[in-house]
């Protein structure tokens, strides 16, 4: 049973710091500097001092809202699953909501409002069964290739600085390049709005009057996160290597079937790192890594200390502001919220469950051959499903009520059930756990972003399953779906990955649909589809000789080897009008099938 929590628990700081990013409620009223633009945020201690109460606040957040939700599963729907904040909407929270340090379109009190709202319309399609409609709505193409698209979405940000290694940074020519420098050879931009007073300094300023150790120039704005490594120091960093190496143990842990990978990875590099006095350490004076509580070692050595702490939420708990939701992109980001969290929940709670009904401990997952046994009907229903649902619903909703973004069920949740976990005592023993983490902040803060940045990594990476299932020799199919996966990590945002793959996919079924109506008034001239494949995507196809890949073979099939390629093609062609007008062309019959070619 503590297997489930071991899987999941790097959640705990890798959500913190990320939502973290958003700059939570702070603002310029916490500003300590006298400069109070939006640019000054960057580098305003009282700003980032705010910050860093607001990660405090986080992990209080995180810990709390999973430990409700998996409760619930576990008293009221007696299932073996965990809930913590979905990884990929808490990115998408942060850095297309919110945007980084607020700079985004959407304040952070108005994004929990529209999480809270989303929370109980989740509950509502849940208890009225308006979600089994919906889900017949997604076609299946999009649903995979979402999941896709938000595994490479993850790896992203694993590999960028601010949430993971580093080994991606800023380039001003194109756009992304190989990082992993140590700080003293990080070049950061500079972001000037027009309008800023500073600007005017900009162009006349010299270059070489910037300092070596980022100390912009008088009334300059800060640098952003962002930076080039220069001088030929790219992979040099102490810190990305120590966390690569960390990325290394938990691929080989898990190829070896260890079910806390993740979690053991996570702890070698944070462990390493809590050693003064080499370059990848993260507490003490020696260490001049960015990030985590008050942004400095000797700050973070302070707090690490403490060692236990009392929750407290007093910056984002409750921080609603339901007058925002009179603005549209609250809007458009409380529906792609329902939307993510609604089918991932889904698709996440109906793969729980086949393991639940199939899975027998030691058993190969080969042996898993039953999607439908008696726990599952055709529906996709099993018992207990509304609450289960309604369970995820509500972790949603105290989520927001406490800060963070939309909580989902977890795929980690199978090591448990792999385990022996067949009920709710196993969710009940990981609320547990999530219990005690309520109390250890000061630990769970000072675990560095290049620790937790492989995990995101590798969640991706395990996300990429889903591809291998979508139709890509279909066209219409494939490019939605390629349009679906490559926009979020490009775009940086779900959001319009999501939009793309619809807008693609409604355009090329439309242009179907009127070829199909032009081939029934034209004698098929237009060729035909199958129209249940718009929803169930294509159906497998088999390739057997030289036969047209849209022809199914049977036995009375098999086919000389030495037919000319022009019979071939005038048999594919006669074979796929009798399997898309079996009647019609019943009556009728083609002894060129049988036929070989003229010695």
């Amino acid at each position: 049973m503590q297997v489930t929590f071991l899987t999941l628990a790097y959640i705990i700081s890798v959500n913190s710091n990320i939502i973290a990013d958003s700059g939570g409620p702070c603002g310029v009223d916490d500003y300590s500097g006298s400069d109070k633009s939006f640019g000054a945020r960057f580098g305003d201690q009282g700003y980032l001092d705010c910050v860093s109460e607001v990660r405090k606040n986080l992990i209080t957040a995180t810990a709390a809202a999973s430990m409700v939700g998996t409760f619930v599963m576990g008293g009221f729907a007696n299932l073996p699953l965990a809930l913590a904040p979905g990884m990929g909407l808490n990115a998408y929270f942060t850095y297309n909501v919110v945007g980084y340090y607020g700079s985004g379109s959407v304040p952070y009190k108005d994004a929990l409002t529209a999480v809270f709202i989303e929370g109980w319309i989740f509950i509502l399609l849940s208890i009225t069964g308006a979600r089994q409609l919906l889900i017949k709505l997604l076609p299946k193409t999009l649903s995979l290739s979402m999941a896709t698209g938000i595994g490479l979405f993850l790896a992203h940000i694993g590999l960028q600085a601010s949430e993971g290694l580093g080994v991606v940074t800023a380039d001003g020519a194109t756009l992304v390049t190989l990082g992993g420098c140590d700080v003293d050879y990080r070049a950061h931009p500079y972001y000037i709005r027009p309008n800023e007073t500073s600007y005017a300094t900009v162009c006349p300023a010299d270059p070489t009057s910037f300092t070596a150790d980022g100390v912009a120039l008088p009334n300059l704005p800060a640098p952003g996160p962002n930076y080039q490594c220069i001088g030929g120091h790219k992979l040099h960093g102490a810190a990305t290597w120590l966390g690569i190496a960390g990325f290394a143990i938990m691929v080989i842990l898990m190829s070896r079937g260890f079910r806390g990978a993740i979690i053991v990875g996570v702890m070698f590099a944070t462990i390493i790192a809590w050693i003064p006095g080499h370059g990848a350490s993260y507490l003490g004076n020696t260490s001049n890594l960015p990030g985590g509580i008050g942004g400095t070692g000797p700050s973070r050595w302070s707090y690490f200390k403490k060692v236990v702490a009392a929750p407290t939420l007093d910056k984002t708990g409750l921080a609603f502001n339901f007058p925002g939701l009179g603005t549209g992109e609250v809007w458009i980001a409380l529906v792609t919220f329902l939307y993510v969290d609604f089918f991932d929940t889904t698709g996440t709670l109906f793969s729980m469950a086949n393991f639940i009904n199939n899975f027998i401990p030691g058993m190969s997952l080969p042996s898993l051959q039953s999607l439908h046994a008696c726990f599952i009907d055709d529906n996709k229903n099993f018992p207990r499903s509304v609450q289960a649902y309604c369970a995820d619903g509500l972790a949603i909703v105290v989520g927001s009520m406490m800060g963070t973004s939309p909580c989902t069920t977890y795929i980690e949740s199978a090591t448990g059930i792999q385990s022996g976990g067949r009920t709710g005592v196993t969710a009940l023993v990981v609320c547990f756990y999530y219990f005690l983490c309520l109390f250890f902040a000061p630990i769970l803060a000072s675990i560095p972003v290049f620790a937790t940045g492989p995990a995101l990594i590798l969640v991706g990476a395990l996300m990429m399953i889903n591809v291998v299932k979508i139709p890509w020799e279909d066209i219409l199919h494939a490019v939605p779906a390629f349009l679906t996966i490559v926009l979020m990590p490009l775009t940086y945002s779900i959001a319009y990955g999501v939009i793309g793959g619809l807008v693609a996919y409604i355009i090329c079924s439309f242009t179907r649909k009127a070829l199909d109506w032009g081939s029934a008034h034209t004698n098929g001239a237009f060729g035909t589809h199958n129209v249940k494949e718009d929803i169930e995507g294509p159906r497998t196809r088999e390739r057997t000789n030289h036969l047209h890949p849209i022809v199914k073979p049977t036995k009375s099939m098999e086919l000389p080897p030495d037919i000319p390629v022009n019979e071939l093609e005038e048999m594919d062609i006669k074979m796929a009008a009798a399997e898309r007008h079996p009647i019609e062309m019943s009556t009728a019959h083609d002894d060129s099938a049988h036929r070989t070619s003229p010695v």
